[in-house]
C-alpha cells in the first residue's frame, strides 16, 4: 500500500519537476540581451563628411546576466548594393559574467555614392548574435534598423556662346543650364548677375529663374540674352552669372567674356579723352601761329619802308 502511494505521489510530482527544469533551461538561455544602445525605432541618417562621404557610428550592447563568461560571434548584413559600405566592428567578443558591454559599428565610404542614393529610400542593416559553445552556436538574437543617406544638394551652372559677335547696339544669346548632381530636389534661388568694366553692357531677364525648381537629374536649360547699348566702346566684359542652393543656401557660378565691337566713330573713353587733349594742344598751335602771322607781317612791312627812306637820303 505504502509503495503504491509513493508510486502515484512519483507521477503526481513528475510533471511539476519537467516544468521546472524547462523553466530554467529556457531561463538559462535568455540570460542575455542583445540591442540598441541608442534609439533605432525610427529611420538613422547616416553622417557626412567632406561633403558627399559617409562616416558613421552604431552602437549595439550584449548585457550578460549570468555569472559566467558569454561568448559571442557577431553577423551584419547589408542590404544595399548599390552603396558599398565598408563596416568595421569586433567578430568576436567575450561578454564578462554579470556585465554589459557596448559595441561600436564603424559605417564609411569615401566614394561618394551618396549621390546614388535616394534619402527617402530606406535601407536596412541587420546584427546577429550567436552565443558559442565549442564553437558551436548554441543560441542567437537579432536586431534590426533602418537606414537612409542624408539629403545632398549640388546645383552645377554652366553658360555655352553660340558663336554670335556682339556689336553696340545690338544683342545675342547665350545658353545657360543648371544640373542637379545631387540626391534630392533642389529649386533656384537669389539669380545675380556681375559685370565687370562694362556699364553698358545688360543680361536681361536673369531674375526670371527665381524659384525655378531642378529634378534629381535633370539639366535644366534656359536662353540668356546680353545687350550691348550702341555708346559700347570696344572692349572685353567679363559677365558672372550666380544662383544659390534652396537646399543647403550654396551658391554655383560662371563667368563668360564677351567680347563688344563698337559702331564706327566709338571709341573707349580713354582715348576719346586723350583724342580731346591732343585735339586741344593741336588747336592752341593753330591758334598762337595765325596769331603770330599779323606781327611778322608789319615787321616786314617796317623793313621794307626803313631800307627805301635809307635808298632815298643816300641819293640825296
Amino acid at each position: 500500500m505504502k509503495c503504491k502511494t509513493g508510486l502515484i505521489i512519483f507521477l503526481l510530482l513528475l510533471p511539476i519537476t519537467t516544468v521546472s527544469v524547462g523553466a530554467q533551461d529556457q531561463l538559462q538561455v535568455l540570460s542575455w540581451e542583445l540591442g540598441w544602445d541608442e534609439d533605432m525605432d525610427g529611420i538613422h541618417t547616416l553622417e557626412l563628411v567632406n561633403g558627399d562621404d559617409i562616416e558613421d557610428e552604431l552602437i549595439i550592447f550584449i548585457d550578460n546576466q549570468r555569472m559566467s563568461d558569454l561568448n559571442i560571434e557577431l553577423t551584419i548584413e547589408w542590404d544595399s548594393s548599390d552603396i558599398p559600405i565598408d563596416l568595421d566592428y569586433q567578430e568576436s567578443i567575450t561578454i564578462s559574467g554579470s556585465t554589459n558591454e557596448t559595441i561600436s559599428i564603424m559605417l564609411k565610404n569615401e566614394n561618394g555614392y551618396v549621390y546614388d542614393r535616394s534619402p527617402n529610400s530606406t535601407m536596412m542593416i541587420s546584427v546577429t548574435a550567436d552565443e558559442m559553445t565549442l564553437e558551436q552556436s548554441t543560441s542567437n538574437q537579432n536586431i534590426e534598423a533602418d537606414i537612409a543617406v542624408p539629403e545632398v544638394y549640388d546645383l552645377v551652372v554652366g553658360a555655352t556662346s553660340r558663336g554670335e559677335k556682339l556689336f553696340a547696339g545690338s544683342f545675342i544669346e547665350y545658353d545657360f543650364n543648371i544640373e542637379n548632381m545631387g540626391n534630392s530636389d533642389d529649386a533656384v534661388d537669389n539669380p545675380m548677375v556681375s559685370i565687370r568694366s562694362c556699364p553698358h553692357l545688360d543680361v536681361e531677364a536673369f531674375d526670371e529663374i527665381d524659384g525655378q525648381v531642378i529634378a534629381v537629374g535633370q539639366n535644366f536649360q534656359t536662353k540668356l540674352k546680353l545687350t550691348a547699348s550702341s555708346a559700347h566702346p570696344d572692349r572685353t566684359c567679363e559677365v558672372t552669372l550666380s544662383i544659390d542652393s534652396s537646399g543647403n543656401q550654396l551658391t554655383s557660378s560662371v563667368i563668360i567674356e564677351i567680347e563688344v565691337a563698337a559702331i564706327d566713330g566709338t571709341t573707349d573713353d580713354s582715348n576719346q579723352n586723350n583724342n580731346d587733349n591732343s585735339q586741344s594742344d593741336d588747336e592752341s598751335i593753330e591758334l598762337t601761329e595765325s596769331s603770330s602771322l599779323p606781327f611778322l607781317s608789319f615787321v616786314e612791312f617796317i623793313s621794307i619802308i626803313f631800307v627805301i627812306n635809307l635808298i632815298l637820303l643816300r641819293r640825296k
